[in-house]
């Protein structure tokens, strides 16, 4: 009998808020991805959700968000300003304080979602690791537990506008910098080398902006970056097209001598940053 009431209370508010999301002009509640037939709406406007109750949208948090407070008054504090609703579904059964305490927070989105839209799976979390270099997996709901599972291979995190004091903290990660920044200019040097083909071949098993890009990852990226598996195959990467450069009279034609010493014996190329550095300008 309790989970037929809480059934029915579910769909009583679930049609009062369709109605009201409807009564508003000649609004019409839509998915927040449906633009596909979008012609079907003709001229009545779109609403995502209603007035009291929107999905959360996907979205990269690059932040912390402050540690949550999960006692009882608390969470009825922040719920007060959306009174029996959650952040993903409608429904928070009854405003009773033993349904409050069930509610779960999201460390990635910082609201709570009920037992239904949070079942405890756990993450990293973005904005730990740009933030803090904190690898730890924290509860997310499913919804961010699926967002970041879908957009941890995609190059999103520009580290330099983010937090560029985090090279200056990590060993790794500033090191990684500078193998990048050196495969970047081997990779156009190989790129004017019909003999080089091979080996281009070779960086492209690498996602293709880790050599030409020096500040964007992914979050599967930086997890390589701390695993030290990312430097590693940069090295190795390195290593290989050092050889090819020293044994390809093609790649040594389009080397310089350095103008102070003129050692024709010594040539130099832009990936030979402890000899040169290359006017940023």
């Amino acid at each position: 009998c309790k989970y037929i009431f809480l059934i029915s209370l579910y769909i009583i508010i679930l049609s009062e808020q369709l109605s009201g999301s409807t009564s508003h002009g000649n609004s019409l509640p839509i998915s927040p991805d449906d633009g596909e037939h979008a012609d079907i709406y003709k001229l009545r406007i779109r609403v995502r959700g209603n007035l009291e109750w929107a999905p959360p949208r996907p979205q990269i948090i690059f932040n912390i968000h402050p540690a949550p407070n999960n006692n009882i008054k608390a969470k009825g504090i922040v719920l007060r300003a959306h009174p029996y609703l959650t952040a993903l579904c409608f429904l928070l059964p009854v405003p009773a304080s033993d349904y409050i305490k069930r509610l779960r927070y999201c460390e990635y989105l910082g609201r709570y979602f009920c037992q239904c839209c949070h079942e405890n799976s756990q993450a990293v979390v973005p904005g730990r690791v740009l933030r803090k270099w904190d690898f730890s997996k924290y509860y997310v709901s499913n919804f961010a537990r699926d967002l970041l599972s879908k957009i941890s291979g995609d190059p999103l995190f520009n580290l330099n506008d983010i937090n560029s004091e985090l090279y200056k903290k990590n060993k790794s990660l500033e090191t990684v910098r500078v193998l990048r920044m050196q495969l970047f200019h081997m990779k156009n040097l190989f790129k004017t080398c019909r003999l080089a083909k091979d080996l281009l071949d070779k960086f492209d098993s690498l996602p293709g902006h880790l050599t030409e890009d020096f500040h964007l990852f992914s979050l599967n990226d930086l997890t390589a970056v701390r695993n030290g598996e990312l430097g590693s195959r940069m090295k190795e990467l390195l290593k290989l097209g050092t050889m090819h450069v020293a044994s390809c009279v093609l790649c040594q034609a389009k080397g310089f001598v350095c103008e102070f010493c003129g050692n024709d014996k010594d040539i130099i190329f832009p990936f030979h940053l402890s000899k040169c550095q290359r006017c940023e300008g």
